[in-house]
This record gives structure tokens, sequence and C-alpha cells, in this order.
């Protein structure tokens, strides 16, 4: 084997893997609530929902709230949690703490430079934090910014006795942010704008997005939400030149939208239902959630399970205490 067809299926490795484990951390953070409405509450979110989809929405309610969520991927044998601090009651600014972990270990099978591995088990781990606020300029516009952290890497290991043991197949070890915007047309209509990762290091874990929703409140207990996030860096490929030896960084720009529908029963017990899809996996998902909404406390139990574009369920619980 010459030294350029060994690189080639390297390379070829890299592609079969990262095309089996598309997976970024926007998607494994919606919160409890947005997941089972589809994703859909970057008009509408407040407390820890804001901090990951709009943190102009902390400001939306007065609100001192400690939430804890914990996300598992079944099929990825995946672990995420979140916890999160917002205090929108002490300032005209509202301002948000928050630490997210992930670890999983998805099974692929995959094609090397030494040949065919049936199935073996990559590692995806690491964890962010930061801080987010948020503020109203009058009545109608709420702007919200987030300055996070991350350490994250995929790691795939190699067969025993090759050198390197393990191949790195992404990895982010930095600062970046976000920039949302709330528009509140009276009582019924929100529009919120939010871009993500505005500081792009070429990772899967920051890619750079840009989200909007728009959201449809006709009665206090009943919201319908749209929404839709544009990825503008997120899937990536890798291409072999076999003439040249180079390799090129291919990126294209999907989309990831859906409908989701929250209807608060007696005002205590939300039900949610929702529809994502994702043109670039391509994938499309089917969500549903309950809850319950108390004075000074409230759980919430999400569901999005994967019915077009291979097989996945994924399962969050949240719990919130708002201090009065």
């Amino acid at each position: 084997m010459t030294y350029r067809s060994a690189i080639a299926a390297l390379v070829g490795m890299f592609l079969s893997i990262a095309a089996s484990s598309v997976v970024y951390a926007q998607e494994d953070f919606p919160g409890a609530r947005a997941l089972g409405m589809g994703e859909a509450q970057r008009a509408t979110a407040t407390g820890a929902e804001a901090i990951m989809l709009n943190p102009a929405g902390m400001s939306l309610n007065k609100q001192y709230v400690i939430e804890a969520m914990y996300g598992i991927k079944i099929e990825d044998i995946g672990n995420n949690v979140h916890v999160s601090l917002a205090d929108s009651v002490s300032s005209k600014v509202a301002a948000g703490l928050f630490y997210d972990y992930i670890n999983e270990k998805p099974k692929i099978g995959f094609d090397w430079a030494g040949g065919t591995i049936p199935s073996d088990t990559i590692t995806r781990s690491g964890s962010a934090v930061g801080l987010s606020l948020s503020i109203p300029l009058g009545d109608y516009f709420l702007i919200g910014a987030t300055a996070k952290y991350l350490h994250m890497s995929t790691v795939a290991p190699l067969p025993k006795g090759t050198v390197p043991a393990s191949l790195t197949l992404d990895a982010v070890n930095g600062v970046t942010f976000d920039v949302g915007l709330i528009v509140k047309l009276g009582t019924k209509f929100n529009i919120g704008v939010i871009g993500y990762n505005l500081w792009d290091h070429g990772s899967r874990e920051t890619p750079l997005s840009l989200g909007g929703g728009l959201a449809y409140i006709p009665i206090p207990n009943l919201s319908i939400n749209f929404d839709a996030v544009i990825n503008f860096t997120g899937y990536q490929s890798y291409k072999y030149d076999s003439v040249t030896g180079k390799v090129s960084l291919d990126q294209k720009t999907t989309g990831r939208l859906g409908p989701g529908l929250e209807w608060a029963i007696a005002q205590k017990v939300p039900v949610r239902i929702g529809l994502v899809w994702d043109s670039g996996l391509p994938a499309t998902y089917l969500t549903a959630g309950l809850g319950y909404m108390g004075q000074t406390f409230g759980i919430d139990l999400g569901y999005r399970a994967k019915v077009q574009g291979g097989i996945e369920n994924f399962l969050m619980l949240g719990l919130r205490i708002v201090v009065n």
C-alpha cells in the first residue's frame, strides 16, 4: 500500500465516521420544554430555555429560577446534563449562568487503511459554561447575548497496536457567543431572531447558524410556534485529491425547521407536540412532551423520535424551582 493510498483510506475512514455521527451541541440542548414542541421556542422561551435558544427571552417575564435537566440518547448511550440559574427580578438586566455536559458513545462501522471494522464505539464528550444577559428596550423589543466557553472532542479508537491508537475527529476549546432579539407584536405575536456561535471555530460543536421563530398566542394557555435554523458551517465533509494529495474542506448550508404547539390544561399541565425536519441529514423527527407548572415548582418531560433517516430516541427530563 502506497503512502497516498494509505492517506486516502484514512480520510475515507474519517468521512465514514463523520457521516454516521453527525451531532451538534445545539440539538443536544434545546431544553425539555422546547424538545417536546419541535424545538420551536425561540420567540417564547424563558429561563433555561431562553439561555439555550434565545437569551433575549429571559426578559419576557420576571422570575428567579433554578433549573436542571437530564437527557439521554438511547441508541448512543448518550448522557446530557444542564444546570442553570436565571434572574430577571433583581435588576432590569436579566442574567443567567449555565453549565452543560455531554458524554455519548455511538457504535458505528467504518473502513480504514488496515481494512474494515464492522462496529466500534467512538466517544464524544465535553462541557460548556457561559453567561447570558438580556434587557428590554421599551415595550416591544428585547435583546440578549450569551458568551460561552466550550471544551469538546470526538475521538474514534483504532485497532490495537495501531499508532496512533485513536483519531480525533472533531475538537473545540475556545469561546464563542450568541446574540438574540425578540419583538413583541401586541399580546398575541412574538418574533425571535438569533445568531449562534458568531465566533466560528470550524468545529461541528460550534456551527455558525441563524435561527428564527414565530409564536402565535391566541389565548394565555395556548402557544403555536414555528422555528427555523439555517446552519452555515456545521455540516462538513472532506475531499481528498489522489493526484495532488491535498485534503480540502467542503461545507454545505442546511436548514432545520418545524412547528410546535403547547396547550396548558387548566394552566397547570402543559401538553406539547411538534415536528422537526433537518435537510442536512436528511431526517424527520416527531416530538411530544408533558409537564406540570406550579407557582414554585415545575417538571417537564420531552421526547424526540426520528421517523425518517434512521433510528434515534432522545428523552429529556427537566426540573425547575422558582424562587419568589
